[in-house]
């Protein structure tokens, strides 16, 4: 194991095995992961916050989140137990109905959406971000692919978490939401947005530069709006794995409540668009798949200190059989931001450049890696010697 112990993946086992909520993460920069699990409420939920109020409960939590056009719903994890405490844990609870979808967006579908999207754009101006799935089927066990994963730039927030309303996910994203230390009066946020391969030399045109600068704005007026003095750096490039994007660190000062401020900016127009509520609109009628935690919010809340994420670079998994093998199913997620000038190829091979190294990590070591239609797959409960059907 690169980044994750022995203990920590025999935890992480252990919760897949008995179905318990787990979060293991590492914020960026640490070169350890933290591990902690929490058994589900009464109703079999995992809640972040206690009575879902963020702003009044204030004890450590892993946060995950629907994107806002799917559900307005938070789930998470709490420091109940830890890597040895799980060893000790004999009660196996309901395991989660969430489950991906066997079949990648089609070619077909995508380029409907994005000539739907486009002709809107060119009417009325804006931006508006279309994504898709990648299906995928892989033998090699999960806590591998994760480690290889989460090793690879640290400079991302990286996961591997489990809760009964979201299931199974993976994710290493390089966008920061919201960092706010405990007792401070000041945040740090950023706007990242405008994509090119990360080996390039050419100069950024000026769909990325317009495409950035809607995002930078828009994140500096709904901090205004809070009441906040707000400060931005000048654009700079942020690699991230096969692209490097647009990046505005921004800053703001004042008094504020970390749980408001997350609410109000997400989602930004980095993950959705420009006008919003019209940009959300479209991608619920032309995306043929729900986004799930795609693209919305990921972090933690450790001492009073939070660090929130927007959740890219992600997969939802659930553990399956293919002809006779037993494996993993993956939902690899990437999307990019449509402009009145985007190109329907530019933006295609943008998202399969996002999910490079996820997709290559993968299928890295596996006896069987299947793609695009998986329609013979069968979900089964994830255990170390007895597998058990719960899905047909």
């Amino acid at each position: 194991m690169k980044l994750i112990t022995d203990k920590q993946a025999e935890a992480v086992s252990r919760c897949l095995t008995y179905n318990i909520p787990f979060a293991l993460f590492a914020l960026p920069g640490q070169k350890e992961c933290s591990f902690f699990a929490s058994a589900p409420d009464s109703d079999g939920e995992s809640h972040a916050f206690t009575d879902d109020d963020a702003a009044t409960d204030t004890g450590d939590t892993f946060f995950i989140s629907y994107f806002n056009g799917d559900e307005p719903y938070m789930a998470g994890i709490r420091p109940q137990w830890d890597e040895d405490d799980v060893r000790d844990i004999t009660e196996r609870y309901a395991p989660t109905k969430m489950l991906p979808y066997r079949v990648s967006t089609r070619r077909e579908s995508y380029s409907m959406a994005f000539s739907r999207m486009r002709q809107r754009l060119r009417t009325h101006g804006g931006k508006v971000v279309l994504s898709r799935h990648e299906a995928l089927f892989s033998s090699r066990p999960v806590i591998e692919t994760a480690d290889e994963y989460m090793d690879s730039d640290a400079a991302t927030f990286r996961y591997l978490c489990f809760t009964p309303e979201t299931g199974l996910w993976l994710g290493a994203t390089p966008e920061l939401l919201l960092s706010a230390a405990a007792g401070d009066n000041s945040l740090h946020t950023m706007a990242l947005a405008g994509t090119q391969p990360a080996l390039t030399d050419e100069e950024w045109d000026d769909k990325n530069i317009r495409e950035h600068r809607y995002v930078a704005d828009y994140i500096s007026d709904v901090l205004d709006h809070l009441g906040l003095t707000v400060s931005k750096e000048a654009p700079e490039e942020l690699h991230a794995g096969a692209v490097k994007h647009l990046c505005t660190p921004i800053s703001a000062s004042g008094s504020f409540n970390a749980a408001t401020v997350i609410e109000n900016l997400n989602p930004t127009p980095a993950v959705a668009g420009i006008p919003l509520e019209m940009a959300i609109a479209e991608i619920d009628t032309y995306e043929n798949h729900r986004r799930r935690c795609y693209s919305g919010v990921v972090g933690t809340r450790i001492g009073g200190n939070i660090s929130a994420f927007v959740n890219l670079r992600c997969a939802f998994a659930a553990y399956a059989t293919l002809h006779g093998t037993n494996g993993w199913l993956y939902n690899l997620y990437a999307g990019g931001g449509l402009m009145p000038d985007s190109e329907e190829e530019a933006e295609w091979d943008e998202t399969t450049a996002k999910t490079a190294i996820l997709s290559a990590a993968v299928r890295r070591d596996s006896d069987i890696v299947e793609e695009n239609d998986l329609r013979d797959a069968d979900f089964i409960q994830y255990h170390d010697d007895l597998n058990t059907k719960i899905c047909q």
